[in-house]
């Protein structure tokens, strides 16, 4: 079965962009710019595009703006034919629970749920919350667990078996951590669970079998994102080594010129996408209580970026 017919354990793979959310100068979001960038990765052949997690501000987007976002992404999406997700994040049970149905209705095929933010669950809470979630969704759509140190409960081998095993629904694992020691240990308790990486640690954890990338550099440039995952698919490990210490490289010059005073994320990915001509990103102005990138910051990185990584440069 293709993803677009439904997220399973066997079918996620691939490379997925993570969507900024393109704001309006009032501060709206821009669904006509949400609808060309979905349009945008459906053309340039990316597996997937996901919204609202981390890169997308979920913790700014109140359930009204989600509810605005949400319709024309997964819209789009359906009209497009490109598999999708969202990010469901919040702080409580009903705030996620509420956000995965408006994305069940709008089409979306799949979402990302943290643990809800600020306090650790007892184990029965920690159950009874997937309960709550696995209850709230479809037969069909595909949960997947996103597994980031900024929130409760970081999982590990055991862990991933016993929601594995407990939840079919559960169908794929956001893997922020770096440790490959701990990666494969998870792989291994938990081996249809489709567990993608980040950009640090692709070719590693592709190596012990990642089946893919929740990608901020495809926001950048896809087609690199995609002939490196190509490399690892076809098992081209020097090949991929060889992007793998690149994009690093690149990262590397990103946070220094664009944290400043301690962006982090969403703040800087969406200004990193701001000096790529492949979405529609015209602003990087972000929702408070977080404030944008300083153009002075973003100038020096452009100038860098052009200068020293014209190689990762995209062109249409």
């Amino acid at each position: 079965m293709d993803m677009i017919d439904g997220l399973t354990r066997d079918n996620l793979h691939g490379v997925w962009l993570a969507l900024t959310t393109p704001l309006k100068p009032d501060g709206r979001i821009d669904t006509d710019a949400v609808r060309e960038n979905v349009r945008r990765c459906k053309a340039i052949g990316l597996h997937g595009v996901y919204t609202s997690d981390s890169d997308g501000e979920f913790y700014a987007i109140e359930l009204d703006d989600f509810q605005t976002l949400i319709e024309a992404f997964g819209d789009e999406c359906s009209r497009a034919g490109i598999a999708s997700q969202a990010g469901v994040t919040w702080s409580s049970t009903r705030g996620i629970t509420d956000r995965l149905r408006i994305a069940a209705i709008h089409g979306v095929l799949g979402a990302h749920v943290g643990h809800p933010t600020f306090m650790p669950m007892t184990d029965a809470a920690f159950l009874q919350f997937w309960h709550d979630v696995s209850d709230t969704v479809p037969e069909g759509f595909g949960l997947i667990e996103y597994n980031t140190p900024r929130q409760p409960h970081v999982l590990q081998g055991r862990d991933f078996r016993r929601l594995y095993e407990m939840f079919p629904k559960l169908v794929g694992v956001k893997y922020v951590q770096r440790e490959v020691d701990t990666f494969i240990e998870s792989r291994r308790a938990a081996p249809d669970l489709a567990f993608f990486s980040g950009e640090t640690t692709l070719t590693a954890f592709g190596l012990h079998g990642a089946r893919g990338n929740y990608s901020w550099m495809a926001a950048y440039n896809p087609r690199f994102m995609l002939d490196w995952w190509d490399d690892i698919e076809q098992g081209r490990w020097d090949e991929a080594a060889k992007k793998n210490k690149r994009v690093v490289e690149f990262s590397s010059i990103a946070k220094r010129h664009l944290k400043e005073g301690g962006n982090l994320h969403g703040i800087i990915n969406k200004a990193l996408a701001a000096a790529s001509p492949f979405l529609v990103e015209t602003t990087w102005e972000t929702r408070k209580p977080y404030l944008p990138v300083s153009q002075a910051a973003w100038d020096r990185f452009k100038r860098v970026a052009d200068e020293e990584f014209a190689d990762l440069a995209f062109n249409w």
